[in-house]
């Protein structure tokens, strides 16, 4: 029986930039349905790792959990069980239950290395989650800043915070400083193929890189990654996007929901160095959560691949 790892929207996007049949050669090699033992290991060793999740209200959120290493584990090939401590109370938890889709990444920041993880949820409590492993791959490095963590332990502020429909000046500071975000996606067309669920992933350019256009829209390139289009062919069947932007030095975290629409549009791509199209999203909901990561990093370099804005 063939299986179907791509809906519509990213086999789209796949042959739009003529790489349909060379994905269906790669998937063959990349993508599982169990995570190998380099990726067991791999998560076992981080110190963060991001999860994409769908709340009650159909509304999707990244989530950026911390701990010391070892706090996730692989039991067995199938199974991704991660400590949560008391932060099932986040939004992003929220009607979390058994059979649950949810996305996992994990991203060293100090060598780039990057592997997903798409599963279903077999068990939550106050303590940890299990995850069952349903499509599990790696990822390219590009784009990815080097950074190290610098401090560790430090107890996170209280999870409470009020959303409000604007960006602020302190928010739209540190989108424009940013060289990283997370964005979390989903489809659900009770398929039960491969490709259904959440998706969580990173994406990255030069400081700058994701325009501001007002206090409610914002504007980000599509730079050519691995040409899988999971974020992008998401958001075409269903444009609810989350996103999560971190101040590493602060710890400060940024919440945003949005509609995102993607724009095919050349003349305004070629704004935009790099970028094969833009993703813009118009914001419906931010949150601030300060000091919320109990981790600071020091920043190392950019991306030698990321397009350099100073030419434009």
């Amino acid at each position: 029986m063939t299986v179907k790892h791509f809906h519509e929207g990213e086999l789209r996007l796949q042959n739009q930039v003529g790489m349909r049949e060379k994905i269906d050669v790669l998937t063959k090699h990349l993508m599982w349905d169990h995570m190998p033992d380099q990726h067991r290991e791999f998560f076992e060793g981080l110190e963060y790792i991001f999860l994409g999740t769908v709340d009650q209200a159909g509304l999707p959120h990244a989530t950026i959990l911390t701990g010391p290493q070892g706090f996730a584990s692989s039991p067995d090939p199938k199974t991704l069980t991660i400590r949560t401590d008391d932060r099932t109370g986040l939004p992003a938890f929220d009607g979390l239950a058994i059979g649950q889709p949810v996305g996992v990444l994990g991203l060293d920041l100090s060598n780039r290395r990057r592997n997903r993880m798409h599963g279903r949820v077999s068990a939550i409590d106050d303590g940890q989650i299990s995850i069952t492993v349903v499509q599990s791959y790696g990822n390219c490095p590009k784009y990815i800043s080097l950074r190290d963590i610098s401090v560790r332990n430090l107890a996170p502020a209280p999870a409470t915070a009020t959303p409000r429909p604007l960006l602020e000046a302190a928010d739209i500071d540190l989108i424009g400083k940013s060289d990283t975000f997370f964005i979390a996606s989903y489809v659900q067309d009770g398929s039960g193929a491969p490709y259904e669920g959440v998706d969580v992933n990173h994406r990255g350019g030069q400081p700058g890189f994701v325009s501001v256009d007002s206090a409610t829209q914002i504007t980000i390139p599509d730079y050519r990654g691995n040409d899988l289009y999971n974020t992008f062919g998401n958001l075409l069947l269903n444009p609810d996007a989350a996103l999560l932007f971190i101040d590493f030095e602060t710890g400060d975290q940024l919440h945003m929901h949005g509609t995102a629409a993607l724009i095919e549009d050349s003349d305004a791509a070629a704004a935009h160095p790099g970028a094969l199209r833009l993703l813009q999203v118009t914001i419906t909901s931010v949150t601030r959560r300060k000091a919320a990561t109990g981790l600071r990093w020091q920043f190392i370099e950019t991306s030698p691949v990321s397009p350099d804005l100073s030419q434009h």
